[in-house]
Parts: structure tokens; sequence; C-alpha cells
């Protein structure tokens, strides 16, 4: 959690998956062992719960449980209980508890005086850090602040760090980082302190008391009071040189200590200087100081710059350390650079360097090699008329102007490789510092790949930018602002500078204004800066190549705008620009390369919104109307064929026609089916919401996953992507005319509505679409509608009512589809079972069986076959009934329908029992139990406890079967869910009695 949010399995990390399951997680990793509230849960996820809140945080449950399944997980971690969850987390588990840990030990002993020890156990403790805590997590209100807290933590354990490292004689390595720490807290008095110290036993007086008057002074603008007692106190002591601040004696530590942003520091002298390669060395005159001006607004990349620092002190023996950062235009590549090279400033006595190379400049030629050593040996002391003309010569030059000194160069704006390696130093002691947009993959190099800042950080940009008052005033405009410009750096300076620029602007005004994607890339422009120079040249790289491919895969970009995917998977990118998959992968990487889409997997890739944003700008520019929407249709014709092909394996023989066409891959079998679908869903639901708008024959597509998928998820406990994709469908339905497919997203909706205890919205929506049948004469319509009001009369109690009904229905489908009366004839039985008419129950299951197997059904012949095995049982055919069980728990796992898995299981159970296979039963109901919790089922927890009570009994464990026996009673009494009657009328008819008695 102290960085991104991962969970690892040993050294393999395991993806947490969309934004609400990992916020959800995060709060319960942070609010570990206690149990946490729906309500609370609820709040933290959404600004405004929807009425789905519940059930999505049910399905946000059971994937956390999976992913908890993937590390090693037993199933016990995630408790579910009647009104929340928790979360069980042994402390050695969590990164967090190890920071504390170490935290805790380090300042016991930097209170016992044992500095040496204390700052490798600080150091230790923040070494544990990778960025912001859970920082690609959108925080609600808890986790803000408990956010707020790490970091808190986290800073005051740097300052216990920098205390031991002052105490170590460290105070001229520790400077620049005090430095930095200080810049991104101003008011910080402790860090403050340590600062001025460092710099008066550095022998820089002047700079110590210059501190603490810029201190003196943005406390009295910014909050109208003094520094502090202690503050003052050691200002007083260094005007008057007091003896008391210089070190005492102490024994030389046996290693440097690393800086505490985990980065190691260099070797120092015994009074605190950084030592110079060039004592000794003939005088070559003062030495170049050619860094630009540091950055003034500069927050974040606290990795990064540990890193590089790192990796300037860790140069290979005998050669200088090279570092490479490289990402798209404008991600802040120069800043860090140039942050970097001044923090690092002191540690290269003998000059730093700085040359423009323009590689990544429109307009402008890359500087050439030759005339780059020229400036460099220029800035060395070498007379112009000396600098070699031939760029081997000039190169062998300048690695025997560096041999020997101690010198950092930053390298900017590199085109490659190639322009680099004439300009690498020789020798050791020296660092370079690279910017480039390509990563230079041949150049030996540590590489840093820079990204979009995260929330916090841009938020801290905007507010150093456009003033901390005006986001302090309106947090929720400045995160707006985050959002809008995607988190990348430049457009983020663009919208502090225009901020800054009219103070009589309130955030939101901005916000605002870039809230209209029409005009958001026009308003993120101000004086020379504009967010389109900065994907310009990375894209017109590609448009304006004399190569195919390159240009090949600018059209590429441009089309990848036009659908609306959170990713999009090779083969889809292929349709759309009808190419061959493997090519598509090609000019996708060469997108890649040039930071212009973001691969996820080697085979999936996103485009982020800034970009896409231009990229759509392009598309109009320079594709043809026509041509657009026929890339468009291509595309999501072949993706919604695939589910819809997916669909059909899953819920096979539905009464619709089959579309043909196009499809992304070749499903052959139930499990390709089901292992697609789990990948590509959220694809599927953004490809369906965006093709219901469009023209009939792809908005027609979208018809056709109802019921398949829809179904399917429910099945699964996945109600909010089922509501998500019947909310496209729906739409999709209303724009073509299609009256059948409205009727057949009613009953979605209505199962939808019974679910979330809307039982009048549903019964109102199953009235409609049986009022939808009636008009279009549909006599199997007409009968599928009569069969759902009766499904929904038995869920709701309503017994006779719904065996009225669904006879109706079987009355009207039989001798029509197929289908519809195969799911007819189970729910006939079900009521059937309910009332005790056990015989017929068998027969009519026995008939929808065959249809379900003649129409190849795995998910309805799995349910009927799970009901017809308890048929079979209650008329003393226990071998059938547990055979028909075994199979059709097979067919609820092969096709992931969770809901029948559990009740499968819990019948199975019963069966056992009752033949005596206590210890089959025994297992079975462990099981379940299990399956309950993770789905979040508050009756299925209560059922399967009660169960297992039984079979405790039957065991001779009367302790443990009374426990369970208790606890199945309250969790019964506090249930607001509706029983389910046939699993009551198979169980219960054992139980009650003895549970009665065993509760007492």
């Amino acid at each position: 959690m102290l960085g991104p949010l991962r969970l690892c399995a040993g050294s393999r990390s395991v993806p947490v998956g969309p934004q609400k399951p990992r916020a959800m997680l995060a709060h319960l990793l942070l609010c570990r062992n206690e149990r946490v509230s729906l309500e609370r849960l609820a709040a933290e996820l959404w600004d405004r719960p929807p009425r789905s809140a519940v059930a999505n945080l049910r399905t946000y449950a059971s994937g956390l449980r999976q992913l908890l399944a993937e590390c090693g997980d037993s199933g016990d971690r995630l408790v579910a209980h009647a009104s929340g969850y928790l979360l069980r987390v042994d402390p050695p588990d969590l990164d967090v508890c190890a920071f504390e840990s170490a935290a805790e030990a380090g300042r016991a002993l930097l209170g016992r005086d044992d500095v040496g020890a204390a700052s490798e156990r600080l150091h230790s403790a923040l070494a544990l850090w990778h960025g912001r805590p859970i920082e690609d997590v959108r925080p609600g209100p808890d986790l803000t602040a408990r956010v707020a807290q790490l970091d808190e933590q986290r800073l005051t354990v740097t300052e216990d760090l920098v205390a031991a490292r002052l105490a170590l004689a460290e105070h001229v390595a520790v400077t620049a980082d005090l430095r930095l720490l200080v810049a991104a807290h101003p008011f910080r008095e402790r860090l403050r302190h340590q600062l001025m110290l460092a710099l008066y036993r550095s022998g820089d007086a002047p700079g110590a008391l210059a501190a603490y008057t810029e201190m003196r002074a943005a406390l009295a603008e910014h909050l109208g009071i003094e520094p502090g007692a202690e503050l003052a106190r050691l200002h007083q002591a260094i005007l008057r040189r007091a003896p008391e601040l210089s070190l005492p004696d102490r024994p030389a530590p046996d290693a440097t200590v690393d800086p505490p942003a985990g980065a190691p520091s260099p070797p120092s002298t015994s009074d605190g200087r950084a030592p110079s390669t060039s004592d000794g060395l003939p005088e070559r005159g003062t030495p170049p100081r050619q860094l630009p001006p540091a950055p003034v607004a500069f927050v974040g990349r606290v990795e990064e710059l540990c890193a590089i620092t790192a990796a300037c002190a860790a140069a290979p023996p005998g050669g200088s350390a090279v570092v490479v950062l490289h990402g798209p235009g404008g991600i802040g590549k120069t800043t860090l650079a140039v942050r970097a090279a001044h923090r690092l400033a002191d540690r290269y006595p003998d000059g730093q360097l700085h040359v423009d190379l323009h590689g990544g400049a429109a307009g402008l030629p890359g500087l050439d090699p030759a005339h780059a050593l020229g400036r460099l040996l220029r800035a060395l002391g070498v007379d112009a008329g000396d600098v070699p003309v031939e760029v081997d010569e000039a190169a062998a030059r300048f690695r025997s102007e560096t041999a020997g000194r101690r010198l950092l160069i930053v390298l900017d704006g590199a085109a490659g490789a190639q322009q680099v390696r004439p300009l690498l130093p020789g020798g050791a002691g020296c660092a370079v510092i690279v910017t480039c947009r390509r990563p230079m993959s041949t150049l030996d190099a540590v590489r840093l790949r820079l990204d979009r800042l995260p929330d916090t950080d841009g938020i801290a940009l905007i507010a150093a930018l456009a003033g901390a008052q005006r986001t302090a005033a309106d947090p929720a405009a400045a995160g707006r602002l985050v959002a809008l410009c995607d988190g990348h750096p430049l457009a983020l300076r663009i919208a502090g500078a225009r901020l800054a620029e009219r103070t009589d602007w309130p955030l939101a005004a901005l916000a605002d204004r870039l809230g209209d994607e029409r005009d958001r890339l026009d308003e993120l422009a101000a004086d020379d800066l504009a967010i389109r120079s900065s994907f310009r040249d990375g894209y017109n790289e590609l448009a304006d190549s004399a190569s195919r491919s390159d240009r090949e895969a600018a059209a590429l970009f441009r089309a990848l705008a036009l659908l609306r995917l959170p990713q999009v998977p090779a083969a889809v990118a292929a349709t759309l620009v009808d190419v061959p998959e493997r090519r598509a992968v090609t000019l996708l990487d060469r997108l890649r390369d040039c930071h212009l889409v973001e691969a996820v997997t080697p085979t999936r890739f996103r485009l982020h919104d800034l970009l896409r944003l231009y990229a759509t700008e392009l598309a109009d520019r320079f594709d043809p109307a026509p041509a657009r929407e026929l890339a468009v249709a291509r595309a999501l014709t072949a993706y919604l064929n695939t589910a819809v092909a997916a669909g059909r394996l899953l819920r096979a023989g539905q009464p619709d026609t089959d579309p043909g066409g196009p499809v992304l891959a070749a499903l052959d079998t139930l499990d390709d089916a089901v292992r697609w679908l789990e990948v590509e869903l959220p694809g599927v639901i953004a490809a369906a919401g965006q093709a219901a708008g469009l023209s009939a024959p792809v908005s027609r597509l979208c018809t056709l996953l109802v019921p398949r998928v829809t179904g399917w998820l429910q099945k699964c406990g996945r109600w909010a992507e089922a509501e998500a994709l019947a909310a496209a469908v729906e739409q999709a339905a209303g724009n073509v005319g299609d009256r059948a497919a409205e009727a057949r997203v009613l009953a979605v909706r209505a199962t939808l509505d019974w679910h979330t205890g809307r039982t009048d919205a549903a019964q109102a929506r199953l009235e409609g679409a049986l009022a939808i049948w009636r008009q279009l004469g549909d006599r199997d319509g007409e009968g599928l509608a009569m069969q759902n009001l009766g499904w929904l009369y038995h869920r709701v109690g309503r017994v006779p009512a719904a065996a009225d009904a669904i006879r109706a229905g079987v009355r009207l489908l039989d001798g029509g589809d197929p289908v519809r009366l195969g799911v007819a004839l189970h729910n006939l039985a079900e009521v059937e079972f309910e009332l005790g008419e056990y015989a017929a129950a068998c027969g009519h299951l026995e008939r929808s069986l065959a249809i379900r197997r003649e129409l190849v059904d795995p998910v309805g012949e799995g349910i009927t076959l799970v009901a017809l095995g308890r048929a079979y049982s209650q008329l003393g055919r226990h071998d059938a009934g547990l055979a028909a069980l075994d199979a059709g728990l097979g067919l609820c796992r092969r096709t992931g329908n969770r809901e029948d898995e559990w009740e499968a299981l819990l019948s199975r159970s019963e069966v056992h029992l009752r033949v005596g296979a206590v210890a089959a039963a025994r297992r079975d109901v462990d099981e379940a139990l299990d399956l309950v919790r993770r789905a979040g089922s508050r009756y299925g927890e209560a059922a399967a406890t009660r169960q297992r009570a039984l079979v405790l009994r039957r065991d001779g464990q009367d302790g443990p079967a009374r426990d369970d026996a208790r606890r199945a009673d309250r969790l019964l009494a506090g249930l607001t869910d509706r029983r389910d009657g046939v699993l009551e009328a198979f169980l219960g008819a054992t139980q009650v009695a003895l549970l009665d008695k065993l509760a007492r």
C-alpha cells in the first residue's frame, strides 16, 4: 500500500482490477481486522451511492476473494457479515505494518543514542515506500484521511532519519535532500531546523540564516505568525556561532548510510565535503555551472528522484553512471532532470554541463554530435581552435578531458542512442542524465519511464502554481482539474498558469471550461505552452515518416480514438484498420514506442484521455466520415459478434437469429466462452454502449446480448455488470425500434429490481413486457412473460399465483419455442416442489432437462440437474439424486454459476446426511459456507450455518453444533432477504425441530 496498491504472491504481482474494487480493498486493508459496514464502504466508493450500491459491493467482494485466492489465501481472510465485511490481515503480510514496526524500532534506537543502528532501521522503513500511499486509488473521505496520516508518518520518520544522519556527520550529503523536503513542506519547522543546522555545519552560516529568514517571511505572509521558539533559538545560536552547534566527538560510522528517500549517498570526507577527484590535477579554471534554473513549482517524483540519486551513486566500476528518463512529450522529463541535477550538483564539484540536443523539438533538426561535443569541450576550457572537427576525434578528446573529473552532464531532448553515445564521458566519477522520448534500450544505462502524476501530486502542482488557498477552498474542483488534465504534468502546468493569470477565477470555472471535450485542448494553452504541441511531435514522427509502417501506425492512432473502450485488444485494433492481428500488434508497439498508447499487456493497449481527444481531432481532419463510420462498425461488429457467440455457448439455442460476420476469436467450447468473457467483459459493455447509438445493423447486435450474456452475469452474481449491459441493450432496442428486444430487456431489468428488493417495480416491468408481447401477437413471447411473472410471484411467496401463471405460460409455449418451454417447465417444477408435489416436479424437470440437453444449454442443464437431484431425493431415490447433483454441480462450476453452485453443495450435503455419509456432508457444507461468504449472501450463510449445525449434531459434536444453531438463529432473525422456498422445503423438513432444540 505504500505506493500503488499491489497484491503479491511470492515474487508475482497480482493485478487488483478496476477502480471501485481497488478502493474497497484499500479501505478494508487500512481498517484491517475491523468490521466495516456496508454504509461506510458505500460512502467511501461513491459521492452519491446508487441504489445498487450494496449489490455492487457484494460483487466487488466476490472478485476480491478470487484475487486473494490467487495469492494463496485459503478463503477465510475476507469475512462477510450481515452489515459489512472484515478483512483478516497478519501484520507481516502488509507493508504498512512492516513500516510502522521498523519505524518504531528506529526511533527507540535513536532515543538510546545508537544513531548508526537507528539510521539503518529508519532507512529500511522508508525503503518500503514506492510512491504515495495507494496512489492508484481514487480515495473517498476515510481513505483521504488515512493517506494523510500515512504521509505524516512517513515525513516524521524521514525527519528522524535526517536527525540520525546529522548525528553521523553527514550534514553535506543530507543538505540536498533537506532542500527538496523543505521545498515540499515549507512550513515544517523541524525540517527547517535540520536544514539550518546542516548548512551551518557545512560552513554555510549565511545560507542557514537565509533559510530562517525565508521561513519567517513565509509564515508572516501566509499564516500571520512567527517561527517557533526552538527555531528562533537555533537562529540566535547561529548568529553567535555557538559552540554547541558543532558535532560532539563520536566514532566514525562503519558505513555510509543511505539518504532518507532510499538512495545511497557517495562517500564524504572527514569534514563532510563531497570528495573531488580533481585534487592534485592541474588547475583548469572555474568549473562550468550550466544547469538551467531549478524549477520553482516541482512536486512529486520522489521515487524517481531516489532512483536517479541511487543510480548516480552506483556507477559501474571504472565507468560513469548514465540515467535515461523517457516518456511522452510534456510528461516532465526535463523538469525532473534539472531538479535532480540541482539536487546532485554538490556531489560533482568539477562542474555541471547541460546541452539541449533538440531531439524532441518540432521543426528543429537534432543537434549533430560533433556540434554537441564542441559545446561540451569549450565549456571544459578547450580553445575553439583545438576542438576536433571529426566526431570520433572530438569524442576521444572529450573522454580525455573528463577523465579524472567529477562532472554531472545533462543531455536534454536526445533523439536516440546514436546521438548520445559519443557524448558519454570517460573514466569514473561522472554522471549523465539523458532525457528522451524513447528508452534507448541499446545504451548501457538505468532507464526510468515517466508517467502521469498521481492525483495527490497533481493537486499539489495546481496548488503550487495557482495558490494553496484556492485549492484548499475547493478541493473537489482541484480533483476535477487533475482528472480532466489526465494527470499530465504539462496540462496541469498550463491549467495552473491560467489560474495564476486569472486570480478572479475559482478553480471550478476552469474545470467547467475543460469539461467540454470539444474545447479542452484549446483551453490547455498558455503563453508558449500548449498540450497539442507535446502530442504533435510524437505523432508527426510517424505521420511524416518515409516508412510506410510508421504512417500506418499514425493511421491506427487516429482510428483508436473512434472507439470508446477502456482498453483495446490487438484483435479489435486489427479489425478497426482491417489488417491481420499480428500486423496490428506491430503497429501498436510502434505507437507505444512513441508514447502515444500505453501497453497494458503485450496484446492490450490503452489510450489516455487527452491523447484520445488529440487523435479524435486528427481523425476528423484527415479521415473521411464514411471511412470512420465503416471502421467503427467493423470493429464493434466483430467485438459484439464474439460476445454473442460466447453467449450462445453459455445459453445455446436462444430464439434469435445468428448474426454471422467477423469475430475476434474462435470460441469452440464452453470453457472458451467463459474465459473470453471474463477478460473482455468491460470492453463488451463499453462496446455495447457505443454501438447502441449507431446505425441499425450495429446496434441490433446489442439486443442479442439479452438474455444470453445478461443471464449468465446474474447467475455469476455480477449484478452491476448485468445492469450496465442491460442499459446499453435498452437504448439499442429503442434506437432500432425492436419491440421484442424491449420486452426482453424489461424481463432482465425486472430481475435486477427483484435482486435489490424493488418487487413492485419488477412486477410493473414484467407486466409491461407481457403487454408488448400481446401487442406483437407473439404467442411464445406471451408465454415467456407469463412464466416470468410466475417466477416473480414464487420469489415473493405467492406460490398458488405462481403456479397458475407458469402453467398458463407452459400452455402457450407447448409446441412452440423449446428454449422458453424448457425454462417454464423448470420453474413450474420448482413451484410444485414447494407445494409438495414431488412426482409432478420430477416429471417436469426431466422434460426440461431433455430439452436443454438437446439444445446444448449448459447453464440451464446445470440448474435443472440440481433441482432434479433434490426432487429425486424427496422421492427416496437418493442415489439418483446424488448423481444428478454431482453432474449439476460440475456444470455450475464450469459456467461460473456461483448461485446454484452453493445451493447444489447444500443440497448434496443434505442427501449425504440422509444416506449416513456424514463426512461427505461436512465437506459439502463447509465448501458451501465458504462460497456464500465470498458471494456475500446473507440468506446463504444462514442456511449453510444451519445445515452445518445438523451435520455436526449427527457427528456427535453437540457443542459446536449448538454454537452454529444459535448463530444460524441470529442470522435468520436479522434476515431482510426472503428465504429460498425450494431450498427451505428441501432442508427445513429435518431441521426445524432439531434446531429449535439446539438453539435453546
